[in-house]
């Protein structure tokens, strides 16, 4: 390989595996250099991983664990739903127990450490970012836990500047919003006027820049870390009642070059009364201020009907669809109230509105639990070429 023309030598790394980068990297001094700090080759290898798109990668907390798979869902005959992919190095000697994904970056929050990890895996170990917490609120809950903060992660669409909103919405006893500049490395208190509240433990979504949550309910909000303010609220296409399940999800990532189509918003509902469950995909979205959705529901199935015995999923459960094949998959336990003991992918095939109003189903064991408290947490994972100061 030493004795090829540089554009061969390229030519044949950019064909490497993202997974395998870790050993080109150790090979050779040039090699090394070449994957790590040439954004020529970089855009490249990116462009090539754009193009395998049938698997997509995504990021899966398992067990306080964080680790790389490969989502499969080619058909209904299909056996397997995720491969594991590989150990991220740098993550795998740390319990982490929220994660999220936005332009390549993951943001991580560690299970006891009082600090906060950011860090784009496709540079190597030399881009963690750790991030000082500056807790000053220490309501324990009923589970003796400290942490009752909710994050985002975004960016200033003008700039590419990278923040972090971090706040609890926990009225009347506290409420704080308070944002994290990676350029400045410090924190600074938000004076935000609302009428809404944000429940505490509820898990933001981050598209485009900006950050996605349900507020009260019934509607949605979003954050734009553009102008540091909160969106007006967007109403969903359903009525939602406390107790019900909901979630956020995306129908694609965002990727150098522009090889993915337009992102989507997602939304997951489900009763707690009839157990029916929906799947809503939005519009394409082009300003954070502007949102609405398909008039027709991509998924609708009754769980009762499907599963025996089946509860209301959990809120903010992970989930993935895939529309051209009409599959919704569901990363959820086997059990609730510390009896479960599997990690669960629940699949869900055709139930649309064009569909004759069929749907099957079927799950498959992802893995076997040893924390029937840690509920798994997966996100769509591509890599990109960040680099934090």
């Amino acid at each position: 390989m030493s004795d090829l023309p540089r554009d061969i030598e390229e030519e044949v790394l950019c064909r490497v595996p993202l997974t395998s980068l870790g050993f080109v990297r150790s090979t050779c001094k040039s090699w090394n250099m070449l994957s790590r700090c040439d954004h020529l080759f970089a855009n490249k290898h990116l462009a090539h991983l754009a193009k395998k798109k049938d698997h997509p990668l995504v990021v899966m907390m398992i067990d306080y664990r964080v680790q790389l798979m490969r989502l499969n869902l080619s058909d209904e005959d299909e056996v397997v739903v995720v491969n594991p992919e590989a150990k991220l190095i740098g993550l795998d000697q740390i319990d982490v127990c929220t994660i999220f994904h936005c332009d390549g970056l993951l943001f991580c929050i560690p299970k006891e450490l009082d600090r906060l990890l950011v860090w784009n895996p496709y540079w190597g170990r030399g881009q963690l970012r750790w991030i000082e917490h500056t807790h000053n609120h220490h309501v324990l809950d009923r589970f003796g836990r400290l942490d009752r903060y909710t994050y985002g992660l975004g960016y200033n669409n003008t700039s590419s500047q990278y923040k972090i909103l971090r706040f609890v919405d926990y009225p009347p006893k506290f409420v704080e919003f308070k944002i994290y500049d990676f350029n400045s490395d410090s924190w600074r208190i938000l004076d935000l006027d609302k009428n809404w509240c944000i429940n505490v433990g509820e898990r933001g979504l981050s598209l485009k820049g900006n950050t996605y949550w349900f507020a009260t309910i019934s509607f949605l909000i979003c954050f734009d870390f553009s102008t540091e303010t909160f969106s007006l609220p967007f109403p969903l296409p359903f009525e939602a009642f406390p107790g019900d399940a909901l979630s956020l999800s995306s129908s694609s990532s965002s990727s150098v070059g522009g090889e993915y189509p337009p992102q989507q918003l997602l939304v997951l509902f489900q009763s707690q009364h009839t157990l029916e469950m929906e799947i809503w995909v939005s519009n394409t979205i082009e300003l954070p201020n502007a949102l609405s959705w398909n008039s027709k529901v991509f998924l609708s199935a009754n769980i009762q009907q499907l599963i025996p015995h089946r509860w209301v999923f959990m809120r903010s459960v992970s989930f993935f669809i895939d529309q051209e094949k009409k599959i919704a998959v569901f990363f959820d336990k086997n059990g609730r109230n510390g009896t479960s003991t599997r990690e669960i992918a629940y699949i869900f095939f055709g139930g649309g509105v064009d569909d004759d109003g069929s749907c099957s189903f079927k799950q498959q064991v992802v893995k076997e639990s040893v924390y029937p408290f840690c509920y798994s947490h997966a996100c769509y994972y591509v890599p990109s070429l960040v680099q934090l100061n």
